[in-house]
């Protein structure tokens, strides 16, 4: 008997927002009181691609927009359509899958003037839409305050001007209806556990049976 198709869960936010913390801890609540087989996932991946992506991020790699582009989508592609552990399997075989990260942080991290959004769009257009992209909005001077003690000068998203540019980005893209599949919204700006039951609500009242 072919198993039900699991869902797939997205968690997107600033840098900052706590979307790494929520992430593992959403996966976790759907295995433990979901009684779901989950897999916990992130982008950049743990792939080669990815490896790669996290250099650039970190400052220690130095990519062209363009290039920096391509790279995501082509992780992503692998992340999606690998056929030994992309997200498709899984879903195929009746997990579910929840990612720290996908399509919506390429739009909205892109440094717009030289690579479009349309463009970037068109590299993950065959992307799957998730089942529900959850958004933690969280101040970029929240989130400031948080990376303060870990960031390094050199990361890529990480001053003032870069995340104010990216929640801007995030705005606009959920406004103007450019978000894959269903969207939650949650107030991020909580503690840990708060911002945990807000998402938490926010999926069993979009997937029913969580």
């Amino acid at each position: 008997m072919t198993p039900a198709r699991g869902r797939f869960v997205v968690v997107e936010g600033l840098d900052g927002a706590g979307t790494t913390t929520q992430a593992e801890r959403l996966a976790a609540m759907l295995r433990t009181r979901g009684g779901h087989a989950v897999e916990l996932t992130k982008e950049p991946t743990n792939g080669p691609l990815g490896a790669v992506l996290r250099q650039a991020i970190e400052g220690r790699v130095a990519l062209d927009p363009v290039a920096l582009a391509l790279a995501f989508a082509a992780d992503r592609a692998d992340h999606l359509f690998n056929p030994v552990n992309g997200v498709v399997a899984a879903l195929d075989a009746g997990r579910w899958v929840v990612s720290d990260r996908y399509v919506l942080s390429s739009l909205a991290y892109n440094r717009g003037g030289v690579v479009s959004r349309e463009w970037v769009a068109e590299l993950n257009a065959r992307a799957i839409a998730p089942d529900l992209t959850v958004f933690v909005d969280v101040d970029p001077e929240i989130c400031l305050e948080r990376i303060g003690a870990r960031s390094s000068a050199d990361e890529l998203f990480h001053s003032r001007e870069q995340l104010v540019a990216v929640d801007r980005n995030y705005r606009d893209l959920i406004a103007a209806g450019h978000v894959h599949g269903p969207l939650a919204t949650v107030d991020g700006s909580g503690s840990i556990d708060a911002v945990h039951d807000a998402i938490w609500t926010a999926v069993g009242e979009a997937l029913g049976d969580s």
